[in-house]
């Protein structure tokens, strides 16, 4: 037998010579990597340039081959660190520059680019001004006729000081001049009413109406508008200028200064219309998305995720609708396990999430739910850069439940059995065996250490004007709160590479992600144990466990029952573009998907009470999800005049297949064997899972624009999915969008303070496929050995088939209206939206003599979601050394059921209020305390003569509404970022009666520091109930009652970065291009109403209604204090 090496925890088993293989093998693939980035860093140090303080001292090392100006420019920007100022319609767009490598002087390098140009450059510091020879000679346009109208005049910026090479011309005219190097210009007009245009880059561009003016001043204000920033859409890109639809976005700055694993997370607070809550504050735990409030009553709430371009989805058709890694395999303390931890968020430039149906239609069903759009980092065109982040911090629980220490909780059980007129027996441990001094915080003790964490990551980037690539690698190392060594140990790769033909007219990009993660933790989540007696000792005197609570009751046990997952995720996509001709293109998006999961949860018969369970125990679980989807489409541009119209159409094949299977080994000779399957002495299949899904559809879509002014969309997509049944297996869904940028027009000219203004609208209808596979036919489940014949397990039926299943579908009106004053430095968005989901898919129960209990079918019932959004951007302060940028995002939305025809006779009379939320529980009403037995007193709403599941009503959940408020404020190399969470609902204010259904004081378990206003006596006026040893269903009913159920608001302090950028001198000397320290924290400080949870935001796994309710005991999302350093080169 192989040697083990023991711990005083437990036992660290070796691992089977073929996962060894495997590991050394992915440990020597790591070290080639890495030790090629190493050869790579040193040739790169090698040839760095040096630099100096004016464009003269300079050096860069620089390199362009048939380049356009325009490009040579911008990479002269980004390598040197100096800002190049120029009119574009100055540049010559058919000129090509081409310069061979070398190190030479900013200055040098200019000479050489505008060698052959009418364009020389004027030094002014830290700028470079591009302006024509002549307007260096002259400023007079000697082009207009004798007779015009002179006007002349000075361009400055804010400060006063000129800025030469601004282009003046005559709006809707030939005629334009550039100002001189002191900022003077002179045109000459032929209408004293003309309106001349004033533009250069990096400053809003202006019109000025003459009037008769002949001499005047113009002063140009820096550029604070974001509306030309690229939005991310289905299969194409557009401006938030030109978009109809519904977007928000996140950048990759806004995530960098959050210390979050799974990029998810650092959408909290940042994006309208989006609830998001954690599972718990575990490495790797679930993570749960909700957009625009809850549709389905039973199909799933997943929005669609897209990665560069291809859809990236792992629902593999479980109930309820889970995109966890583990839906079908086992689970350690961590639960639910998502995808998207095994993304590293360093890795991501942008997010922007897909609402209403203009926006997500061209998915279809997909994107019923919404579209998340995931945009990885791309390599650009210039030197070869590196940069590395290393970051160490650690993680703490900030909240606890306030329960009652040993005196208290002494107090409250004597008092039990006081009011009940019984003594202790024997079984009653805490008042006749255990020490009445000994006090133990479970709370601090399961969940009281520290998590910490370490973070490295290095990239390597460039290219040149055909060829880009970007090579990313990650670890990450994150502790647990819990007693002992726990750790999540994730190691992330991600190469991007790109390259375009000399003509462009073919492009082709390459992006693959692949990620290990190793996670070691208990196999159960310990905050579980928070409402132990506070005087129970795990130990016995001699030192073995204590089973005096019962079996598996012991902590300090169930540390010894450990859970291993091994995750191995690929994630690939290819993205194809040809141009045909020039207003045609043809292009492919291609993408594979695949996760491995292999888990162990193993038990030890010393963990439990051994005179009840003698065995060794062993869970191994392996799992494999694959999926691949094709993609081709055709893309049409062209422009006619004043017009451009875009047509797109296309189809989509995809098919994503689950397997797994969970053996149970048991019969151990030893706990020495547990991590081996193989050395079982029995071996039973715990449970086996195959699904197959395919899917496909066809799509098209087209956007028209006239002037750039009014926008029209449409969208068409017929999508069949393997879910529903020949009857209905396809569907049809579809949406119309429009926009009007109204502050174009003439009326608006006047208008001065309002500086842009957009309406918008759309309204399409959606579909939803995420329920189980082959609800449609009848599936049968194998009984196990329990019921076999002949060693052959029995089958039995698990469901009626339905033939005529059929989607569930979605209408979605949304009205917007989008405004900008005072140059785009406030930017407001307005959105009102509405959406109707009908054809309710659920499950349908069956009178109980036909032997099934339910069939998947369509539902007669309506939910609607309605509601506001607001995103308000401003820029308070903008200087040359002082910035302060706010942003704050609001969301109210109303959920309700509109309707459900004969909801009185169906299984959901209990469930579900017409005219009520969908969201609000059902409560009993609590009437208060019997004033003689302290019992609690329910309503017989029915007057049925007793109180039963008959006598609930909806609970109240009034207007909720949620959002955050974000502000970055940057002075002198410092930059400061911070962010509040906030969430205004309702919820169950006291999540400890929640997992405890008994009298206070029945039996050995602890209660929050709420029962210390308890009923104590006849007379006594308390609302909470008394001590007893006496049960009654009341006592259930008290804690899913209204008086346990009230305003949960809560705000979150949820980030806070201090950032410090190292001088440019400094780092020149250093030869490093950028270098900055850093100091964050994440989750800082919660007030909430809810005194008595851990985290307001935790939710039962797997649920969708009452998103984050505060109802689960989980571990909480932790403060996390972390310092780094981030360097460039």
């Amino acid at each position: 037998m192989p040697k083990v090496q023991l711990l005083q925890e437990g036992i660290v088993h070796p691992l089977p010579k073929e996962k060894m293989q495997s590991i050394l093998l992915f440990i020597m693939r790591v070290s080639v990597c890495v030790s090629l980035f190493f050869v790579m860093c040193l040739n790169l140090f090698a040839t760095t340039h040096a630099a100096g303080q004016s464009i003269r001292e300079t050096m860069v090392s620089f390199e362009v081959h048939d380049a356009s100006l325009k490009a040579t420019l911008e990479k002269l920007q980004e390598q040197s660190g100096f800002s190049i100022f120029y009119s574009s319609n100055l540049l010559n767009k058919d000129k090509r520059v081409t310069i061979s490598s070398g190190t030479r002087s900013v200055a040098q390098v200019l000479d050489m680019i505008l060698t052959g140009t009418n364009l020389v450059y004027i030094d002014k510091g830290a700028k470079v001004i591009l302006q024509e020879k002549k307007a260096v000679q002259a400023t007079r346009d000697t082009s207009a006729p004798s007779n015009g109208i002179l006007v002349h005049g000075i361009v400055k910026d804010e400060t006063g000081e000129p800025i030469p090479g601004a282009t003046v011309h005559v709006k809707n005219g030939k005629k334009y001049v550039a100002s001189d190097q002191n900022g003077h210009f002179s045109i000459e007009v032929e209408d004293p009413n003309s309106v001349l245009t004033f533009s250069i880059v990096g400053y809003t561009t202006q019109d000025v109406a003459l009037k008769g003016q002949t001499s005047f001043p113009v002063t140009m204000v820096r550029s604070f508008s974001s509306l030309n920033e690229v939005q991310v859409l289905g299969y194409s890109s557009t401006t938030k200028r030109n978009n109809t639809g519904a977007v928000s976005s996140i950048k990759a700055s806004e995530i960098a200064v959050q210390t979050v694993s799974n990029p998810l997370t650092a959408l909290q607070g940042h994006i309208a219309g989006m609830e998001i809550t954690q599972d718990n504050g575990l490495p790797g735990g679930g993570v749960r998305v909700r957009i625009r409030g809850n549709a389905s009553i039973m199909s799933g709430y997943l929005p669609l995720y897209v990665v560069d371009g291809v859809p990236f989805t792992l629902f593999n058709g479980g109930t309820p609708a889970t995109d966890a890694l583990n839906s079908y395999g086992i689970s350690g303390a961590s639960g639910n396990l998502s995808p998207f931890s095994m993304i590293a968020p360093e890795d991501i430039e942008r997010i922007d999430v897909l609402k209403d149906a203009d926006a997500t239609a061209i998915y279809g069903s997909k994107g019923a739910n919404g579209v998340v759009l995931i945009t990885t980092k791309k390599g650009s065109h210039g030197n070869t850069k590196v940069s590395a982040n290393v970051s160490h911090g650690f993680g703490e629980v900030s909240r606890y439940i306030p329960m009652l220490n040993t005196p208290e909780y002494l107090a409250m059980r004597k008092e039990a059995f006081t009011n009940a007129g019984t003594t202790p027996g024997a079984t009653d441990f805490d008042l006749t065996k255990w020490d009445q001094t000994a006090y133990t915080d479970w709370q601090k003790w399961a969940i009281g250490g520290k998590a910490k964490t370490t973070t490295a990551m290095a990239s390597v980037s460039g290219g040149n004007a055909q060829n880009t690539f970007l090579y990313s690698t990650s670890y990450r190392k994150e502790g647990t709160v819990f007693p002992g060594e726990n750790n999540t140990i994730t190691f992330s790769n991600r190469i991007n590479a790109s390259h375009s033909s000399k003509d462009n007219r073919f492009n082709i990009s390459l992006s693959a992600n692949y990620s290990y993660m190793k996670s070691d933790m208990p196999k159960t989540d310990l905050s579980a144990v928070y409402n132990l007696a506070p005087n129970f000792n795990p130990y016995n005197a001699d030192g073995t466990f204590n089973w005096d609570l019962g079996v598996g009751k012991n902590p300090a046990a169930l540390l010894l029952q450990k859970y291993t997952g091994q995750t191995y995720n690929l994630i690939t996509d290819l993205n194809l573009r040809y141009n045909i001709i020039k207003e045609l293109a043809i292009k492919a998006n291609l993408g594979f998907t695949q996760n491995n999961l292999e888990q162990q949860g193993t038990q030890p018969n010393r963990s439990v009470n051994s005179t009840a369970i003698a065995d060794n125990q062993l869970l191994d679980s392996k799992g494999k999800n694959d999926n691949w989807i094709v993609e081709p489409f055709l893309e049409f541009n062209k422009t006619f005049g004043d017009a451009h119209l875009q047509v797109i159409g296309g189809t989509t094949f995809q098919q994503t297949k689950a397997t797994s299977t969970t053996l149970r080994g048991s019969g151990y000779t030893s706990e020495a064997l547990l991590n081996a399957i193989s050395a079982a002495g029995t071996v039973i299949v715990y449970g086996s899972n195959y699904s197959l899904y395919k899917y496909a559809a066809g799509f098209g879509r087209f956007n028209f624009n006239y002037k750039e002014k009014y926008y029209l969309d449409g969208t068409f997509r017929r999508d069949g999915s393997s879910r529903f049944g020949i009857n209905n297996q396809f569907g049809s869904f579809g949406a119309l969008g429009a926009a009007w940028i109204f502050s174009q027009e003439d009326f608006m000219a006047d208008l001065k303070p309002v500086s842009f203004g957009k309406l918008r609208a759309s309204y399409g209808v959606t579909g939803n496929d995420q329920i189980a596979n082959y609800m449609y036919t009848p599936i049968y489940n194998t009984l196990g050995s329990t019921y076999s014949y002949m060693g052959t397990p029995g089958l039995v039926a698990n469901g009626l088939s339905n033939p005529n299943l059929k989607w569930e579908t979605t209408k979605k009106l949304d009205i917007a209206l989008e405004l900008g004053f005072l140059k785009d430095r406030i930017m407001l968005k307005t959105d009102y939206y509405q959406n109707r989901t009908s054809n309710m898919l659920a499950y349908i129960t069956t009178p109980t003599q036909i032997g099934v209990n339910s069939y998947a079918g369509n539902l007669p019932a309506t939910i609607q979601n309605k509601g506001w959004e607001f995103e308000l951007n401003t820029t308070n302060i903008a200087t040359k050394k002082f910035s302060w940028n706010t942003t704050l995002n609001l969301t109210i939305n109303q959920n309700k059921l509109l309707a459900f025809d004969n909801i009185k006779n169906s299984s959901y009379a209990n469930t579900y209020t017409v005219g009520k939320s969908v969201d609000a529980p059902n409560l009993f009403h609590f009437q208060g305390i019997d004033p003689t037995t302290g019992a609690p007193i329910l309503a017989d709403l029915n007057k049925s003569g007793a109180v039963d599941f008959n006598d609930r009503s909806a609970g109240k959940v009034g207007v909720p509404f949620y959002g955050g408020l974000t502000n970055s404020i940057t002075y002198n190399g410092f930059t400061l970022d911070f962010t509040f969470q906030f969430n205004h609902r309702y919820g169950y204010l006291n999540s400890t009666l929640n997992n405890y259904f008994y009298p206070f004081g029945y039996d050995m378990t602890n209660q929050s520091t709420a029962v210390l206003n308890r009923w104590h006596g006849a007379g006594d006026g308390s609302n909470i109930p008394g001590a007893s040893k006496t049960y009654s269903n009341n006592y259930y009913y008290y804690a899913y009652s209204d008086a346990n159920w009230g305003d949960a608001s809560f705000i979150k302090f949820k980030t806070l970065s201090l950032t410090y950028n190292l001088p440019r001198t400094l780092l020149n000397k250093v030869k490093i291009a950028n270098a900055s320290i850093y100091a964050r924290g994440q989750n800082l400080y919660t007030w909430a109403k809810q005194k008595y949870t851990l985290d307001p935001e935790t939710t039962q796994p797997g649920t969708g209604a009452g998103l984050g309710t505060g109802q689960y005991i989980a571990v909480p999302q932790l403060r996390t204090l972390t310092v780094g350093l981030n360097l460039s080169l």
